[in-house]
């Protein structure tokens, strides 16, 4: 099972470096959350490796250092889900209160874990996973939200729902294995649970490098209408 890990270690390090080459060319402008959660993945992924060869996978850098970049990552995700389903809501009269219920919601994602979580020990490794759980569970729930956005803006963007399904798929499925490890009682199933977590979040890379592919970019180009044939009416 470590060598099938290794291998998924190595996909998901691909695909973020095709992401944020695909990315980069404009598509970083409308995404802009977008560009830094795949920037800090590479990073995280990358010193992980070093530091687990360097120290071992249970010494106390590699634990609070996967620990931290995965508390910051789900915290990312969650602010994508947030900005996303503001953008979904353009156009709609109820854009500016969905705004301020929006904000509403960061802010209570923010403070929450600090009062829920006040009995443990801060910044430690249950801290720490309790922190990751409540962003996850949330964002899963905020994405049926971006979803209700998406679907009653009949002008949708059809790019934006196109990120959406790749960070649905990433939000969904870091949920899914936050919820599969409290349920499975057994050490030897819990890679089981890793593995729904990993398949998922490079099936929502995977979906994003698809989306921004340069080919994808120049077709959504060219269907834009010119400023001349625009101004002419036509």
């Amino acid at each position: 099972m470590s060598q099938v890990f290794n291998v998924l270690e190595v996909i998901g390090v691909i695909l973020q470096i095709a992401l944020l080459l695909f990315l980069l060319p404009g598509g970083f402008r409308k995404f802009p959350l977008l560009l830094v959660y795949s920037a800090l993945q590479l990073v995280a992924d990358v010193a992980e490796v070093a530091v687990s060869h360097e120290f071992g996978l249970r010494a106390v850098q590699y634990v609070k250092l996967y620990w931290s970049d995965e508390v910051l990552l789900d915290l990312l995700l969650f602010l994508m889900v947030i900005v996303f389903t503001y953008q979904a809501l353009e156009g709609s009269p109820l854009r500016a209160q969905a705004g301020r219920f929006l904000a509403g919601v960061v802010l209570i994602a923010l403070v929450a874990p600090f009062v829920v979580y006040y009995h443990r020990t801060l910044f430690s490794t249950q801290w720490f996973n309790g922190v990751s759980q409540w962003l996850n569970f949330g964002g899963a729930i905020m994405n049926l939200g971006l979803w209700t956005a998406l679907l009653s803006n009949k002008k949708r963007d059809p790019q934006l729902v196109m990120v959406s399904v790749g960070l649905g798929l990433a939000v969904t499925g870091a949920a899914l294995y936050f919820g599969l490890r409290q349920f499975i009682t057994s050490n030897g199933l819990r890679p089981f649970a890793e593995l729904v977590g990993v398949l998922t979040h490079l099936l929502g890379v995977f979906v994003w490098c698809w989306t921004f592919r340069p080919t994808a970019l120049r077709q959504g180009g060219a269907k834009q209408p010119s400023p001349a044939a625009t101004s002419s009416g036509y």
